[in-house]
């Protein structure tokens, strides 16, 4: 690169900016994130108009580039042989890498760039390709959603029998056992599971060396209801192993976008690093859930590198897989955002690894029985969810206390955006403070997700001291934290709907307008609540509105409830029952749904 050009140094985040780069404070910075503009702004730094400036428009070019790399990866995987589990998570990364690329395109400024790699060197990039070369694989590591961590035992022969005997052992001290990739089941379905008499068999890919040894003789000896189920990863050059990568470059190479091939091809490292622990997982779990005679396996998402096997393995094996959706996918008016999240739908619940879909979402409920108009692929089953006692006191004295739990895409999410970017999200909590904390009767919390771009620290940085404001992390239980407000504000999030359930009522607010999660109403209520969904599409009238519900709520006191339309109806089943099944699976119409 010619020393004498100046180049745009990228901050993806906060620790690019700690990360001392005095030789080129001079430069012109741009930030990707919240975290790094606060950062950056801190040190003093001249930044150019970052990501927040990302428009309507890009965000309909991400969807559009991310539906057609889909309908090429579609098109150029007929025919193919690739297990059901690979052909799932290769879909969902064609579709993640079309709509990061596009991200980046619609928000960077020109090159050439100086950009942080994996490794914390900062290297210069004269394009496109180099851009992607040095920074995509960074955004991919930060990304729960894009690997496996795991590697063979020592001894993986010698392993896999004492894992088999673990599993006949097992069989012998129990006959009920549960598959699942994690034992993180939400929504107390862990322990309606335990209620039920159910044993949890976790299926997870060998860490290596003498650890997963050591590991499974704590679990032989352990007296917890759950164990654990080590599986090695299959060799590099196993037959199965070679044809599908091969299977995949090839279909790399079938995409007209030249940023989604170079994206495919940067990410063969990880596909070779997932697809001998997932084949592993198909070959062994199968197996090992016939020797464990297990009833059922379980999971809150099919769509993962971990669960995705898990399900082909319990279909190889015969038993009924079930998906315990925990996502709230409502429809809405806007046709891009209904188009990303049913593919979001197919990906994470309906689609050929799944028996049995258990939703709590009436909405979702209603999204997947349109779907079956065309060509059933699972059951839908509506499930209650357990909520928490509603803890409010009806004292017309107390402050009205507003919980503010909202989400925003991520620069690693595999999904295109259809709600808030990071910086969306921060300017939309910014406005909302700066309401609250000129109103008396009033307390607002803002409950912040940790994620590289936003953390409670990036939010009370930005906030500053506020009167009436606090901002928290997640150490409280959600559903708990919710039972102990008054009111949720987010733009786009599941908290919403759980919300509804609950009986809260929901202010829907946020920094843009291209996503409505339900129908409200914009006019502030006078005397009672007259709705259950609120919606301030400006912030110049959130005082009004705020001020407004206030005073609804102390004049009525608690809620008399959720509204028919957020509900289940009264005769669905209860996560109780849902976990009878899991334990019991005799039929579903006699174990779970009368």
């Amino acid at each position: 690169m010619n020393e004498r050009e100046m180049a745009t140094v990228i901050f993806f985040d906060r620790d690019d900016v700690l990360s001392s780069l005095k030789e080129r404070r001079d430069s012109s910075a741009f930030t990707l994130s919240p975290s790094a503009r606060v950062a950056a702004q801190n040190a003093g730094l001249t930044l150019l108009e970052g990501a927040s400036l990302f428009s309507d428009k890009d965000h309909a070019r991400c969807a559009a580039a991310a539906r057609r790399a889909l309908r090429e990866f579609d098109q150029s995987s007929k025919g193919l042989k690739l297990p059901a589990s690979v052909a799932l998570m290769a879909r969902q990364s064609a579709w993640s890498h079309a709509s990061l690329v596009h991200r980046l395109r619609q928000s960077l400024p020109p090159g050439p760039w100086i950009v942080r790699d994996r490794n914390g060197v900062w290297t210069g990039a004269e394009d496109w390709h180099a851009l992607q070369t040095l920074l995509l694989p960074r955004i991919w590591d930060y990304g729960l959603a894009h690997r496996i961590s795991c590697a063979r035992p020592l001894f993986p022969a010698i392993f896999k029998r004492f894992t088999y005997l673990a599993a006949h052992l097992a069989r012998f001290r129990s006959k009920q056992w549960v598959a699942s990739s994690s034992r993180k089941l939400k929504n107390g379905l862990h322990e309606s599971v335990s209620g039920a008499g159910g044993h949890l068999a976790v299926f997870q890919p060998t860490s290596g060396g003498w650890q997963d040894y050591k590991a499974l003789l704590n679990d032989l000896q352990s007296s917890k209801i759950s164990q654990t189920f080590r599986i090695s990863p299959l060799v590099e050059n196993a037959a199965s192993v070679r044809t599908t990568l091969e299977t995949l470059r090839l279909i790399g190479e079938t995409f007209s976008d030249p940023r989604v091939r170079c994206a495919w091809a940067l990410y063969a490292p990880y596909f070779a690093k997932t697809v001998p622990a997932m084949l592993g997982i198909v070959a062994e779990g199968s197996a090992l859930l016939r020797i464990l005679e297990a009833r059922t396996a379980v999971t809150y998402e099919a769509n993962s590198w971990l669960t995705a096997p898990l399900m082909e393995a319990a279909g190889a094996a015969g038993i009924k897989r079930v998906v315990f959706n925990h996502n709230s996918q409502p429809p809405s008016n806007s046709p891009i955002a209904n188009s990303v999240l049913l593919t979001l739908l197919r990906q994470r619940t309906y689609n050929e690894l799944t028996d049995v879909a258990a939703v709590w979402s009436p909405f979702s409920i209603k999204a997947m029985r349109g779907i079956q108009q065309n060509k059933p692929v699972c059951r839908v089953i509506p499930v209650r969810l357990q909520y928490p006692a509603n803890t409010v006191t009806t004292e017309k004295t107390r402050p009205l206390r507003v919980l503010h739990a909202g989400n925003y895409q991520n620069w690693s999410d595999f999904f295109p955006w259809v709600a808030e970017t990071a910086d969306e999200y921060l300017n939309g909590v910014e406005a909302l403070a700066t309401a609250v904390e000129h109103m008396d009767g009033i307390e607002l919390i803002v409950r912040v997700r940790p994620k590289r771009e936003v953390d409670a620290q990036t939010v009370e940085t930005r906030l500053g001291h506020r009167r009436n404001v606090t901002v928290c992390g997640i150490e409280q239980d959600f559903l708990e934290q919710l039972a102990e407000s008054d009111v949720l504000v987010a733009h786009f999030s599941t908290t919403v709907e759980q919300a509804l359930q609950m009986g809260k009522p929901v202010l829907l607010w946020g920094s843009t307008a291209r996503y409505q999660q339900f129908p409200g109403q914009d006019i502030p209520p006078t005397g009672r609540l007259n709705d259950s969904v609120y919606i301030v599409r400006h912030a110049s009238a959130l005082p009004a509105m705020l001020g407004a519900i206030r005073d609804a709520t102390r004049a009525a006191g608690q809620s008399a409830g959720p509204e028919a339309a957020y509900s289940l109806e009264v005769g669905a089943p209860s996560v109780d029952q849902l976990a009878s099944f899991l334990v019991h699976p005799t039929t579903l119409t006699e174990a779970v749904y009368p």
